[in-house]
Protein backbone atom coordinates (compact mmCIF):
# COMPACT_ATOMS: atom_id res chain seq x y z
CA UNK A 1 0.00 0.00 0.00
CA UNK A 2 1.22 3.18 -0.99
CA UNK A 3 2.33 5.37 2.07
CA UNK A 4 0.18 8.64 2.21
CA UNK A 5 1.32 12.30 3.37
CA UNK A 6 -1.19 11.61 5.76
CA UNK A 7 0.36 8.83 7.08
CA UNK A 8 3.89 10.84 7.56
CA UNK A 9 1.76 13.64 8.74
CA UNK A 10 0.24 11.39 11.48
CA UNK A 11 3.68 9.78 12.39
CA UNK A 12 5.46 13.21 12.89
CA UNK A 13 2.94 14.76 14.89
CA UNK A 14 2.04 17.57 12.31
CA UNK A 15 -0.45 18.86 9.55
CA UNK A 16 -0.05 17.29 5.94
CA UNK A 17 0.33 21.16 5.70
CA UNK A 18 3.36 21.32 6.81
CA UNK A 19 4.65 17.84 5.43
CA UNK A 20 3.73 19.71 1.92
CA UNK A 21 6.02 22.97 3.10
CA UNK A 22 8.82 20.61 4.28
CA UNK A 23 8.99 18.29 1.00
CA UNK A 24 8.48 21.38 -1.14
CA UNK A 25 10.82 23.41 0.63
CA UNK A 26 8.71 26.52 -0.19
CA UNK A 27 7.98 28.02 3.46
CA UNK A 28 9.71 28.30 6.43
CA UNK A 29 8.73 25.66 8.89
CA UNK A 30 10.92 25.54 12.41
CA UNK A 31 13.57 23.00 13.02
CA UNK A 32 12.30 20.91 15.53
CA UNK A 33 9.30 20.06 12.93
CA UNK A 34 11.38 19.96 9.79
CA UNK A 35 13.47 17.01 11.65
CA UNK A 36 10.27 14.94 12.58
CA UNK A 37 8.82 15.35 8.87
CA UNK A 38 12.08 13.77 7.74
CA UNK A 39 12.16 10.78 9.92
CA UNK A 40 8.88 10.30 9.23
CA UNK A 41 9.72 10.28 5.48
CA UNK A 42 12.97 7.58 6.04
CA UNK A 43 11.07 5.85 8.39
CA UNK A 44 7.69 4.90 6.40
CA UNK A 45 9.85 5.02 3.12
CA UNK A 46 7.55 7.89 1.76
CA UNK A 47 7.78 8.55 -2.30
CA UNK A 48 5.84 11.53 -3.43
CA UNK A 49 2.97 10.69 -6.18
CA UNK A 50 3.76 10.54 -9.61
CA UNK A 51 0.50 12.42 -10.75
CA UNK A 52 0.42 14.87 -7.48
CA UNK A 53 3.89 15.54 -8.86
CA UNK A 54 2.77 15.78 -12.43
CA UNK A 55 -0.17 17.99 -11.15
CA UNK A 56 2.07 20.34 -9.92
CA UNK A 57 4.01 20.69 -13.02
CA UNK A 58 7.39 19.68 -11.69
CA UNK A 59 8.78 17.67 -14.50
CA UNK A 60 12.42 16.49 -14.26
CA UNK A 61 12.70 15.29 -17.82
CA UNK A 62 13.40 11.92 -16.76
CA UNK A 63 12.12 8.18 -18.81
CA UNK A 64 12.27 4.95 -17.65
CA UNK A 65 12.85 2.33 -20.27
CA UNK A 66 11.97 -1.20 -19.12
CA UNK A 67 13.40 -4.11 -21.31
CA UNK A 68 13.94 -7.26 -21.12
CA UNK A 69 18.03 -7.67 -21.96
CA UNK A 70 19.69 -4.64 -20.49
CA UNK A 71 22.54 -4.84 -22.76
CA UNK A 72 20.45 -5.19 -26.01
CA UNK A 73 22.18 -3.16 -29.22
CA UNK A 74 18.27 -2.88 -30.24
CA UNK A 75 17.32 -0.88 -27.07
CA UNK A 76 20.60 0.91 -26.90
CA UNK A 77 19.92 2.53 -30.57
CA UNK A 78 16.57 3.37 -29.07
CA UNK A 79 17.51 5.61 -26.23
CA UNK A 80 20.39 7.12 -28.71
CA UNK A 81 18.04 8.30 -31.06
CA UNK A 82 15.73 9.67 -28.76
CA UNK A 83 18.61 11.63 -27.31
CA UNK A 84 19.17 12.87 -30.41
CA UNK A 85 15.65 14.58 -30.70
CA UNK A 86 15.85 16.15 -27.37
CA UNK A 87 19.53 17.18 -27.26
CA UNK A 88 19.71 20.46 -24.94
CA UNK A 89 16.57 19.95 -23.27
CA UNK A 90 17.34 18.66 -20.19
CA UNK A 91 16.11 14.92 -20.61
CA UNK A 92 17.42 11.79 -18.51
CA UNK A 93 16.65 8.25 -19.77
CA UNK A 94 17.13 5.05 -17.55
CA UNK A 95 17.07 1.98 -18.63
CA UNK A 96 16.03 -0.75 -15.98
CA UNK A 97 15.63 -4.87 -17.01
CA UNK A 98 12.28 -6.18 -16.19
CA UNK A 99 13.20 -8.93 -12.89
CA UNK A 100 9.37 -10.69 -13.43
CA UNK A 101 9.16 -9.61 -9.26
CA UNK A 102 6.30 -7.37 -7.59
CA UNK A 103 8.85 -5.30 -6.08
CA UNK A 104 10.71 -4.46 -9.08
CA UNK A 105 7.01 -2.98 -10.65
CA UNK A 106 6.35 -1.49 -6.71
CA UNK A 107 9.72 0.65 -6.92
CA UNK A 108 8.57 1.85 -10.84
CA UNK A 109 5.23 2.76 -9.24
CA UNK A 110 6.66 4.54 -6.28
CA UNK A 111 8.67 6.40 -7.82
CA UNK A 112 8.15 9.70 -10.21
CA UNK A 113 8.90 9.67 -13.74
CA UNK A 114 7.85 11.73 -16.74
CA UNK A 115 7.39 9.09 -18.99
CA UNK A 116 7.62 5.29 -19.04
CA UNK A 117 8.43 3.57 -21.66
CA UNK A 118 7.84 -0.95 -21.73
CA UNK A 119 9.78 -2.26 -24.40
CA UNK A 120 9.80 -5.93 -22.62
CA UNK A 121 7.91 -8.81 -24.19
CA UNK A 122 8.11 -10.72 -20.85
CA UNK A 123 6.45 -8.63 -18.30
CA UNK A 124 3.07 -8.89 -17.20
CA UNK A 125 0.06 -8.32 -18.32
CA UNK A 126 -1.14 -6.68 -14.61
CA UNK A 127 2.28 -4.80 -14.44
CA UNK A 128 1.66 -3.14 -17.48
CA UNK A 129 -1.82 -2.11 -15.63
CA UNK A 130 -0.12 -1.61 -12.64
CA UNK A 131 1.96 0.73 -14.24
CA UNK A 132 -0.42 2.76 -16.61
CA UNK A 133 -2.40 3.45 -13.15
CA UNK A 134 0.33 5.05 -11.41
CA UNK A 135 -0.94 8.15 -14.17
CA UNK A 136 2.50 8.36 -15.00
CA UNK A 137 2.30 8.70 -19.01
CA UNK A 138 3.11 5.29 -20.31
CA UNK A 139 3.93 3.77 -23.77
CA UNK A 140 4.24 0.32 -24.53
CA UNK A 141 6.63 -0.88 -27.56
CA UNK A 142 4.13 -3.48 -28.77
CA UNK A 143 6.01 -6.68 -29.60
CA UNK A 144 3.31 -8.70 -28.56
CA UNK A 145 -0.65 -8.76 -28.96
CA UNK A 146 -2.19 -7.35 -25.88
CA UNK A 147 -5.89 -6.86 -24.75
CA UNK A 148 -7.23 -3.23 -23.58
CA UNK A 149 -5.58 -2.03 -20.67
CA UNK A 150 -7.71 0.81 -18.21
CA UNK A 151 -6.14 4.05 -18.70
CA UNK A 152 -4.74 6.58 -20.81
CA UNK A 153 -1.73 5.04 -22.78
CA UNK A 154 0.09 5.04 -25.94
CA UNK A 155 1.06 2.35 -28.33
CA UNK A 156 3.43 2.13 -30.92
CA UNK A 157 3.20 -1.06 -33.17
CA UNK A 158 6.62 -1.46 -34.97
CA UNK A 159 5.34 -3.48 -37.83
CA UNK A 160 6.26 -6.74 -36.72
CA UNK A 161 3.60 -8.64 -37.73
CA UNK A 162 3.58 -7.25 -41.25
CA UNK A 163 7.41 -7.38 -41.67
CA UNK A 164 7.39 -11.21 -40.44
CA UNK A 165 5.00 -12.00 -43.49
CA UNK A 166 7.52 -10.44 -45.28
CA UNK A 167 10.44 -12.22 -44.55
CA UNK A 168 8.59 -15.87 -44.88
CA UNK A 169 7.03 -14.46 -48.45
CA UNK A 170 11.35 -13.90 -49.07
CA UNK A 171 11.87 -17.64 -48.03
CA UNK A 172 9.32 -18.68 -50.53
CA UNK A 173 10.79 -16.95 -52.91
CA UNK A 174 14.01 -19.25 -52.37
CA UNK A 175 11.71 -22.49 -52.56
CA UNK A 176 11.90 -22.95 -49.10
CA UNK A 177 9.22 -24.70 -47.50
CA UNK A 178 9.60 -26.21 -44.23
CA UNK A 179 10.56 -22.84 -42.40
CA UNK A 180 11.47 -23.27 -38.48
CA UNK A 181 10.87 -20.29 -35.76
CA UNK A 182 13.63 -20.03 -33.26
CA UNK A 183 12.89 -18.35 -30.47
CA UNK A 184 15.36 -16.25 -27.78
CA UNK A 185 17.17 -18.08 -25.15
CA UNK A 186 15.18 -18.77 -21.76
CA UNK A 187 16.69 -19.59 -18.82
CA UNK A 188 13.54 -20.52 -16.96
CA UNK A 189 12.72 -22.64 -20.13
CA UNK A 190 9.65 -21.37 -21.04
CA UNK A 191 8.03 -22.05 -24.27
CA UNK A 192 8.10 -19.51 -27.10
CA UNK A 193 4.92 -16.53 -26.47
CA UNK A 194 2.09 -17.25 -29.05
CA UNK A 195 1.34 -13.59 -28.51
CA UNK A 196 4.08 -12.24 -30.05
CA UNK A 197 3.70 -10.68 -33.35
CA UNK A 198 6.86 -12.54 -35.04
CA UNK A 199 5.24 -15.61 -33.99
CA UNK A 200 1.77 -14.82 -35.47
CA UNK A 201 3.27 -13.74 -38.55
CA UNK A 202 5.01 -16.83 -38.75
CA UNK A 203 1.90 -19.23 -37.96
CA UNK A 204 0.08 -16.95 -40.50
CA UNK A 205 2.51 -18.17 -43.47
CA UNK A 206 2.24 -21.60 -43.04
CA UNK A 207 0.75 -22.14 -45.75
CA UNK A 208 -0.36 -26.09 -44.60
CA UNK A 209 2.71 -26.66 -43.38
CA UNK A 210 3.09 -27.49 -39.51
CA UNK A 211 5.20 -25.58 -37.01
CA UNK A 212 8.65 -26.73 -36.22
CA UNK A 213 9.59 -24.54 -33.01
CA UNK A 214 13.28 -24.64 -31.80
CA UNK A 215 12.10 -22.68 -27.88
CA UNK A 216 12.90 -23.34 -24.38
CA UNK A 217 16.79 -22.71 -25.30
CA UNK A 218 18.88 -22.10 -22.13
CA UNK A 219 22.23 -21.40 -23.56
CA UNK A 220 24.09 -22.49 -27.21
CA UNK A 221 24.63 -25.71 -26.18
CA UNK A 222 20.58 -26.46 -25.96
CA UNK A 223 19.99 -24.86 -28.96
CA UNK A 224 22.65 -26.37 -30.95
CA UNK A 225 21.03 -29.60 -29.65
CA UNK A 226 17.44 -28.61 -30.03
CA UNK A 227 18.52 -27.82 -34.18
CA UNK A 228 19.94 -31.19 -34.36
CA UNK A 229 16.48 -33.19 -33.19
CA UNK A 230 14.71 -30.61 -35.41
CA UNK A 231 16.69 -31.32 -38.48
CA UNK A 232 16.74 -35.19 -38.03
CA UNK A 233 12.78 -34.86 -37.45
CA UNK A 234 11.54 -32.30 -40.32
CA UNK A 235 14.50 -31.55 -42.64
CA UNK A 236 13.70 -27.81 -42.19
CA UNK A 237 15.07 -26.09 -44.85
CA UNK A 238 14.61 -22.51 -43.01
CA UNK A 239 15.32 -20.38 -39.57
CA UNK A 240 13.37 -17.54 -39.07
CA UNK A 241 15.19 -16.13 -35.76
CA UNK A 242 13.58 -14.24 -33.00
CA UNK A 243 16.94 -12.26 -33.23
CA UNK A 244 20.37 -11.28 -35.11
CA UNK A 245 21.60 -12.76 -32.15
CA UNK A 246 19.92 -16.27 -32.23
CA UNK A 247 20.52 -15.93 -36.12
CA UNK A 248 24.62 -15.45 -35.66
CA UNK A 249 24.24 -18.79 -32.63
CA UNK A 250 22.25 -20.83 -35.63
CA UNK A 251 24.74 -20.14 -38.13
CA UNK A 252 27.53 -21.70 -36.25
CA UNK A 253 25.20 -24.69 -35.06
CA UNK A 254 24.15 -25.62 -38.44
CA UNK A 255 27.96 -24.97 -39.11
CA UNK A 256 28.78 -27.81 -36.62
CA UNK A 257 25.82 -29.73 -38.32
CA UNK A 258 27.73 -29.79 -41.42
CA UNK A 259 25.38 -27.79 -43.18
CA UNK A 260 25.34 -25.01 -45.56
CA UNK A 261 24.12 -21.47 -45.40
CA UNK A 262 22.44 -20.65 -48.08
CA UNK A 263 22.48 -23.60 -49.47
CA UNK A 264 21.45 -26.17 -47.11
CA UNK A 265 19.67 -23.61 -44.97
CA UNK A 266 18.45 -20.13 -45.21
CA UNK A 267 18.51 -18.09 -41.91
CA UNK A 268 16.76 -14.85 -41.07
CA UNK A 269 17.14 -12.86 -38.41
CA UNK A 270 15.47 -9.71 -36.74
CA UNK A 271 16.51 -6.13 -35.32
CA UNK A 272 19.55 -5.68 -37.96
CA UNK A 273 21.94 -5.08 -35.17
CA UNK A 274 26.08 -4.80 -35.73
CA UNK A 275 26.35 -8.66 -35.81
CA UNK A 276 24.23 -8.82 -38.70
CA UNK A 277 27.39 -7.32 -40.90
CA UNK A 278 29.76 -9.69 -39.34
CA UNK A 279 28.33 -13.19 -39.50
CA UNK A 280 29.57 -15.08 -42.31
CA UNK A 281 27.87 -15.39 -44.21
CA UNK A 282 26.39 -11.76 -43.53
CA UNK A 283 23.19 -11.70 -42.23
CA UNK A 284 19.34 -11.03 -44.11
CA UNK A 285 17.44 -9.49 -41.44
CA UNK A 286 14.02 -7.83 -40.70
CA UNK A 287 14.72 -4.10 -39.52
CA UNK A 288 12.70 -2.05 -37.14
CA UNK A 289 12.53 1.55 -37.79
CA UNK A 290 14.25 2.76 -34.45
CA UNK A 291 14.38 6.48 -35.44
CA UNK A 292 10.73 6.00 -36.45
CA UNK A 293 10.40 4.30 -32.80
CA UNK A 294 12.25 6.86 -30.64
CA UNK A 295 10.20 9.92 -32.30
CA UNK A 296 6.93 8.55 -32.17
CA UNK A 297 7.52 7.38 -28.76
CA UNK A 298 7.97 10.94 -27.45
CA UNK A 299 5.13 12.38 -28.95
CA UNK A 300 2.87 10.08 -27.67
CA UNK A 301 3.92 11.03 -24.30
CA UNK A 302 3.29 14.74 -25.14
CA UNK A 303 -0.97 13.25 -26.51
CA UNK A 304 -1.05 11.53 -23.35
CA UNK A 305 -0.70 14.49 -21.64
CA UNK A 306 -3.99 16.12 -23.22
CA UNK A 307 -6.15 13.13 -22.55
CA UNK A 308 -7.40 12.16 -19.75
CA UNK A 309 -10.42 9.83 -21.00
CA UNK A 310 -8.84 6.57 -20.78
CA UNK A 311 -8.28 6.71 -24.56
CA UNK A 312 -5.30 4.42 -26.60
CA UNK A 313 -3.28 6.61 -28.75
CA UNK A 314 -1.54 4.33 -31.34
CA UNK A 315 1.04 4.60 -34.00
CA UNK A 316 1.48 2.20 -36.46
CA UNK A 317 5.15 1.34 -37.97
CA UNK A 318 6.84 -0.09 -40.93
CA UNK A 319 9.68 -2.95 -40.96
CA UNK A 320 12.31 -2.78 -43.97
CA UNK A 321 13.50 -6.57 -44.77
CA UNK A 322 17.28 -6.04 -45.26
CA UNK A 323 18.37 -9.02 -47.93
CA UNK A 324 21.89 -10.20 -47.49
CA UNK A 325 23.73 -13.75 -48.22
CA UNK A 326 21.82 -15.64 -45.51
CA UNK A 327 19.02 -16.41 -47.58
Amino acid sequence: MRVTRRDVARAAGVSETVVSYVLNANRYVDKDKKERVLKAVKELGYVPSPAARALKGKDAHHILFIVDDIVSEYFGSIIAEMERLVVGKGFLFSLASDRGDSSFVDTVCNWSFDGIIIGSATISLNDIQRIIGTGMPTVILSMNEYPRFHGTYGLVLTGLRNGTHEVMACLRRRGRRRIAFVDSFNAAGRPVDRSGYRFIGYSECLEGAGEIVIDACVGSADLRRKLAQAYEASRFDALFCRTDRMAAESLLALDAMGLRVPGDISVVGVNNSRIAMYTKPRLTTLAIRKADVASATLELFSGIKRYAGGEVLTVQLETDLIERESV
